[in-house]
Order: C-alpha cells, then sequence, then structure tokens
C-alpha cells in the first residue's frame, strides 16, 4: 500500500538528516555504509512511487535569498468561512447533505500547484484574490511533497502552522532582550515571509490540507480527495465523516474528538469547519462577497480579559454618526497586543455603567473585533459630548431600535465628508487606487472638495498636485489616470460609492441587478414619486433609505452620474438569440458569472434548459477547462457533445 512506502521513507529521511546532523557534530551514530544502504533504499522507493518529499536527503532544495516577495494572482478565489457559535447552526448546515468536520487550523493559509507531478507555485490567501508568492520558503516544509505521481494538474488549499512545542523551542531560543513571539500564527505569518530559506527552514513550519481545488476528479467527494493525498506524502487534516447523522450530541462527540486530537499533538486551532463532502454539490451553492457558502466555521466562546479603562474617543463617521472607542491598557488576545475596542453608542455605555478607571473585561468577538464585555467597578462617569469631535458643531441625540446614538447635524463637517471620499474611492467602489485618506486629507487642505464629482476635477489641478508632500509629477499622473479609468463602471459599483444608509454591496448588487445593470432606469422612480417595493431582497427600511437618499439627493447623483461610462457586466449582455430546445450542463469554476446560478438563470431566461449531468440530449457542456479529465468532460466526448467555456457561451447568445 502507497500510504505504507511514504510512512517508511519518512523514517528513513528521518533517519538518515539525524544521522548526518551528528555526523557534521562528531557524534557518529551510522556508518557510512549504513548511510549508504539506507540512502539507496529511500531513493529506489522514490523512483517506485514518484513521491519525494521536500527534506529528503535526495534532493536540494537550494538555499536562497531574495529581495523582495513577489505578489501572484490566485487561478482561485480564496475567500475566508462565514462564523457562527451556536451548534445548533452546524446541525442544520448538515441536513442538505452529507458533511465533514475537520479542525480549522490557526495558521496561514496557501494554496499549492503541481504540474506534471512537481511543484511549481506556492502563493499565500492575501486578500483572496492575489497573494505573495512563498514557493522558495514552501520547498523548505519537511511535509510537502516537492514531487508527485500525479502528472495532471493538482491545486490544494491548506494551512502553514507551527506546533505548540516547535514555537515554544523557538522562543526559548531567542536571545535576552529580543520580543518572543506572542502566537505561533504570528511566527508562521513571519516565516512564510522571510527573503531567506534557510530562516524558514529553522521554522519547522508544516502544511496541512483542507481543500483539492484542482485534481484528483476519480472522485466527488472531497473528504477521498483528502485521503488520496496523504497516499501522495500529504499530511491528513484531523477530520470525521459525518454521514447521516444529525443530533446535536453527535455532533458535539466529534467536535470533542478533533479538539482532544489537536490538543494532544500540540497544534494550535481556533475553531472547527463544517463543509459539504459533495464537491459538485458545494461548488452549485456559489459564494457571497465574501464567503464560501459550502462551508461554515464554527468558533468556541470568546475568553475574556481584564484591563483597566483610560479614556473614551469620540469619531464622526461618514454617515454623521459619532462613535465611542474605549482606550485601555494594552491587553494580549489571541496572540495580538490590543488597546481599543467599539462602544457601540450611548445605550451600551450607559448598560455598562462604565467609568475612566473601571477595571473592565474585553475579548474579540469571533476571535476578530475587539469589545468591551463588562465593567467590574461601574464607575458610571463616562462624559457624553454635546459638539462634534471633528467640526464642533452641535451634535443631536436620537433613539433608533432602542439604542441611543449621537449624530453630528453639519453636513460639510469634514469628517463626514473625508470618509465618505474615501468609501467612494475604495476598491469595492469606483476604485480609484492611490487615494488613501491621508492623501486625500493632503488634498482637501490645498482644494476645496465638496463633493464627489470635484475628484473629476483634479486634472485642471495638476500643477497644484504635484508640489503637494508625497505626490510628485509620477504619483499624480498615475493617480489622474486612475481617475480617468474609474469613469468606467457598473451600476452596482456606482450605487454602493455613493454611501447610502443601510445599502451595502449586497443590496447595491440585487438594485444592479433589478435594473439589469442600467442607470437610466435606475433613476426614473424617483422622479415619478414611485417606491421600490418590487425589488427581492431589499427590506422596507431599505427601500425607504434608498427612496429617500435618492430623492434629496437627485440633482447631484445625476450629475456625477453624467461623469461615468456605464458597463454592464457580460452576463447582462443583450442578446436576441433563442435558447430554445437546447440542454446545458455546467460544471467547473465560473469567471464572468458571479455562480452557477446566475448562468443558469441568463440561460432559462432565453428558452434554454439546464440540467445536472451529460446525456445524449446535452447541447453543450459549459466548462472552462475544455481539457479537464473530469467525469463529465468525458461523458460530453463519449457522448460527442460539444464543450465550451464561458466566452464561447457569450459569443454564442450574441453578448
Amino acid at each position: 500500500m502507497r500510504v505504507d512506502k511514504v510512512n517508511e521513507m519518512k523514517k528513513m529521511i528521518k533517519r538518515l538528516n539525524e544521522a548526518s546532523y551528528k555526523y557534521y557534530t562528531s557524534d557518529q551514530i551510522m556508518t557510512d555504509k549504513e548511510w549508504d544502504s539506507v540512502y539507496e533504499k529511500l531513493a529506489d522507493l522514490e523512483k517506485e512511487t514518484g513521491i519525494t518529499l521536500s527534506n529528503s536527503p535526495t534532493v536540494n532544495v537550494g538555499y536562497e535569498i531574495i529581495d523582495e516577495l513577489k505578489t501572484a494572482t490566485h487561478n482561485h478565489p480564496m475567500l475566508s468561512l462565514d462564523k457562527t457559535k451556536d451548534i445548533n447552526d452546524l446541525v442544520e448546515f448538515k441536513v442538505k447533505g452529507e458533511c465533514t468536520l475537520s479542525l480549522k487550523y490557526d495558521g496561514l493559509a496557501t494554496s499549492l500547484r503541481y504540474v506534471d507531478g512537481e511543484l511549481k507555485s506556492a502563493t499565500t490567501r492575501g486578500n483572496g484574490m492575489e497573494g505573495k508568492d512563498v514557493l522558495s520558503n514552501v520547498l523548505t516544509i519537511a511535509n510537502v511533497p516537492k514531487s508527485i505521481p500525479c502528472k495532471e494538474e493538482l491545486i490544494v488549499d491548506g494551512e502553514v502552522i507551527i506546533d505548540y512545542p516547535t514555537f515554544h523551542r523557538i522562543n526559548e531560543s531567542l536571545p535576552e532582550g529580543i520580543e518572543k513571539y506572542k502566537h505561533p500564527r504570528n511566527l508562521v505569518s513571519g516565516s512564510i515571509g522571510v527573503l531567506d530559506n534557510r530562516i524558514a527552514l529553522k521554522r519547522q513550519m508544516k502544511f496541512i490540507p483542507w481543500r483539492v481545488i484542482k485534481g484528483l476528479e476519480w472522485s466527488n467527494s472531497n473528504y477521498r480527495r483528502l485521503t488520496g493525498l496523504e497516499s501522495m506524502g500529504f499530511e491528513l487534516p484531523i477530520i470525521h465523516l459525518l454521514g447521516g447523522m444529525h443530533e446535536v450530541e453527535v455532533v458535539q462527540f466529534f467536535i470533542n474528538n478533533i479538539k482532544e486530537k489537536a490538543e494532544e499533538n500540540g497544534i494550535p486551532f481556533d475553531g472547527i469547519i463544517i463543509s459539504y463532502d459533495n464537491i459538485e454539490f458545494a461548488e452549485s451553492l456559489g459564494r457571497t462577497e465574501k464567503f464560501f457558502r459550502h462551508s461554515l466555521a464554527y468558533k468556541f466562546e470568546d475568553d475574556l480579559f481584564e484591563t483597566t479603562l483610560l479614556d473614551v474617543e469620540w469619531s464622526t463617521s461618514k454617515t454623521g454618526l459619532v462613535n465611542p472607542v474605549a482606550i485601555f491598557e494594552p491587553v494580549e488576545i489571541d496572540g495580538t497586543e490590543v488597546s481599543r475596542a467599539t462602544l457601540h453608542n450611548i445605550s451600551y455605555i450607559k448598560d455598562l455603567q462604565l467609568g475612566i478607571g473601571d477595571r473592565i473585561r474585553v475579548y474579540k468577538a469571533n476571535m476578530i473585533i475587539p469589545k468591551v464585555h463588562d465593567s467590574l467597578t461601574k464607575g458610571n462617569n463616562v462624559s457624553i459630548p454635546e459638539v462634534c469631535p471633528e467640526c464642533e458643531e452641535h451634535i443631536e441625540a436620537s433613539c433608533q431600535n432602542e439604542s441611543e446614538t449621537l449624530h453630528c447635524t453639519n453636513d460639510f463637517c469634514p469628517a463626514i465628508l473625508i470618509q465618505k471620499l474615501v468609501h467612494f474611492v475604495s476598491r469595492n467602489a469606483m476604485n480609484i487606487d492611490g487615494l488613501s485618506e491621508s492623501t486625500l486629507t493632503k488634498i482637501m487642505n490645498k482644494i476645496d472638495i465638496t463633493g464627489f464629482k470635484d475628484i473629476y476635477e483634479f486634472k485642471n489641478y495638476r500643477g497644484w498636485l504635484i508640489n503637494i508632500e508625497g505626490l510628485g509629477e509620477k504619483s499624480v499622473d498615475k493617480l489622474l489616470r486612475e481617475i480617468e479609468k474609474s469613469r468606467e463602471v457598473t451600476l452596482d459599483r456606482f450605487i454602493y460609492s455613493l454611501s447610502i444608509p443601510l445599502i451595502g454591496r449586497t443590496a447595491s448588487k440585487n438594485l444592479a441587478k433589478h435594473f439589469k445593470y442600467r442607470y437610466e432606469d435606475f433613476m426614473p422612480p424617483v422622479f415619478f414619486d414611485t417606491d421600490f417595493s418590487d425589488i427581492p431582497d431589499i427590506g422596507d427600511k431599505m427601500r425607504d433609505s434608498l427612496f429617500n437618499f435618492l430623492r434629496d439627493n437627485a440633482v447631484w447623483i445625476e450629475d456625477l452620474a453624467s461623469e461615468m461610462k456605464f458597463i454592464r457586466p457580460i452576463s447582462y449582455a443583450t442578446s436576441e438569440t433563442d435558447l430554445t430546445g437546447k440542454t446545458f450542463v455546467i460544471t467547473g469554476s465560473l469567471n464572468s458569472f458571479e455562480n452557477r446560478d446566475e448562468l443558469k438563470e441568463k440561460i432559462e431566461s432565453l428558452g434554454g434548459k439546464v440540467s445536472g449531468s451529460v446525456s445524449t440530449k446535452t447541447t453543450y457542456l459549459i466548462n472552462n477547462d475544455k481539457e479537464s479529465s473530469s467525469s463529465k468532460n468525458k461523458k460530453a466526448k463519449e457522448f460527442g457533445v460539444e464543450i465550451i467555456s464561458e466566452e464561447d457561451f457569450v459569443r454564442i447568445i450574441g453578448g
């Protein structure tokens, strides 16, 4: 069995590496003849299995020092997962299909790509669309196979970790006066990104796979694909297949079992992940802007940490809301130093009876957002401001959803404008690179800016801009190009950029889809005094907020829109093509369409049908990877069904 041979190889590698180390420290534990004999057996096994591990003495990774880590674009989105702390959510999630429960490793998400059996790339998650190329350092990780017996392209996502025994050993070895690492996750982040891979080697990192993105398509089960990786030399994650069991007690039993195994092995973790095992079903669920729908992260209860409240700061947001922030003595939470936390509103402060100097308990909600849990001494002496901290104009208190909040009433408050401008130019809105908050603040000190449209007048102030500290000719010219490029925008980005209360990215997309991404259809309801009651997924309060905002600001919105060239996503291309009588099957990842449901909706709107399996009645199989060895591609070729890409489909419908 290949797994047994891989384990035998690992024992040989450990034995040979230990002997080599002892040999060079004048403490020989193996004769040269014996070393050569084990080495030859290892080489024979590597040849037989097609597997070569990165720490094998038969290969030389090659030490190198590089100038910088290059940025690499992912060949698939690397998004995070939605979270819950309610075990009942896991049971409800499980009802839809067979699931796995696995450990949520606390390290750095990384993707490996093999081509023709050789490791070709290793990239960190980064922002989900692009990360850092860390191949040089990943090649030093002992449990990462350098070569595998798999000629098809294989893409594996996983977590790079450092276990607690190694973490403590590294901390203990640090010279006196050098600050110790706070958590294995911090050490991993620093280790995977070092420019000298000899340092990475000493950190003894591990790679734990948790999803096969491409390859091993002989199975439609992620669990079986992961176990298939074990026979190639990968280390398996701590994982259980749940089967048809739904009871809370059963799920809790497996969670406890997974936690115990992790603790026994000194593995850093911060939760459990539940995933649909059927890959085709999982992929059909698509994703939101931030999360995949095929999995859900279960986070454990938040730990509380005691500290002292030093002050409460107030700041004004882009909506005019004046927000309180607690400033307290620094405390370490989950490996990071925290000294600030949101206090939400006046009601929250009053309910906690907060006072400056109080002993308070803080935590990280879902291990991410710092919050104040309670006050142990309840000084109840926090002063509520009467004027805006930015413009010093009068502020008003109001009660919404039983919570008392403060609002700046000055429409020209610089804090409100700067935050709206920052939002307007952000990546998910108009996407104008180079206009950070600090840059915008410097520009506002030189040029009078009263609204979004003024940004498109920057070209008339080039001479002023190049004299602003930190800019200069090249950066200004680049900025002006970015501004011009942003004029070409989709309706959803434009709506999101306006900072409409209660209308976020998802609502902006729903609105754009409803109006088929046509700006000329979006504004008329305001002028004809109609509402937006027929728009799905937009609640009553959102509709009221949207209508009131557009009605009150219609003049400057229309003025701003005149600067834009509205474009439509490829999935909304105008088409007169009739697909009646044609049957499509969709497989693989998508690029132009958000998910399979959106593509299915497009096909059906033109009269076509979408099936889940390939048959003699199938007209087209849509798969961006036409050369894939997937079962659907094989069936399509067997039945003579044409395999087309998304681009081919768009051309067919006349897009």
